[in-house]
């Protein structure tokens, strides 16, 4: 089956934003779900690649590649 982009298979395709986008809070348990969905999915390395490219313009919220915006942030520090 051939593809227009990798987005397409993407687990969280169809499923509510509000998944990867939680209501802000203190709790980890936040982005349970979303790192479940991210976990199986197959294209997961594509989305972090994606985000981590966008640096200067990377979203301060939201679940991407199975991260989290202060993991990702920390992932950036580290590749410093």
């Amino acid at each position: 089956m051939s593809r227009e982009h990798w987005s397409d298979d993407a687990k969280c395709k169809g499923k509510p934003s509000s998944i990867f986008f939680p209501p802000f809070s203190h709790s980890d348990n936040r982005w349970l779900m979303a790192r479940e969905i991210c976990a199986g999915c197959e294209v997961r390395e594509q989305c972090l690649s994606l985000v981590m490219r966008l640096e200067h313009t990377d979203d301060k919220w939201g679940m991407f590649g199975g991260l989290t915006p202060e993991e990702r942030r920390e992932l950036r520090r580290q590749k410093v």
